[in-house]
């Protein structure tokens, strides 16, 4: 598999499960609305990638339980381990090409930051993430 098309696929991963990654907790104590992520990713101590995405999130993106049922029906990646609290989520998922361990800590109602490693299963290089959600408003128009 080529690297980037991993580091795409790891991004995607930690992004459902740094937002969305609890089964049993009903949600995050975050806004839904318009939200502004700024995520740097590096392989290798290489930045490869380095850009602010804005994204909405809707009551039903931060319904947990539906993203964490989602996640389950993977046919290539299994969630193995979860520590959960409302503002605080860890998880680790074990997929075909590699694990992916997450770490989601909301600082306030306006502001997440998730911190994921991704490792290769064919022993390359660890990618590593850093995304900082900051609110913008609670309606999606830009």
């Amino acid at each position: 598999m080529k690297t980037g098309t991993l580091i795409l696929q790891a991004i995607a991963a930690s992004l459902v499960l740094g937002l969305a990654g609890a089964a049993h907790a009903e949600s995050l104590d975050i806004k839904a609305g318009l939200w502004r992520k700024t995520l740097k990713v590096e392989t290798g101590g290489r930045t490869v990638m380095n850009s602010t995405i804005d994204a909405c999130l809707t009551a039903d993106d931060l319904d947990l339980e539906k993203t964490a049922a989602k996640l389950a029906q993977s046919a290539s990646c299994k969630v193995v381990q979860q520590e959960l609290s409302p503002r605080r989520i860890r998880v680790v998922l074990q997929c075909r090409e590699m694990t992916a361990e997450s770490m989601t800590e909301v600082r306030s109602r306006d502001a997440v930051v998730v911190a994921a490693t991704m490792t290769p299963a064919d022993g390359s290089e660890a990618t590593q993430s850093k995304e900082e959600w900051r609110f913008v408003n609670a309606d999606c128009v830009k």
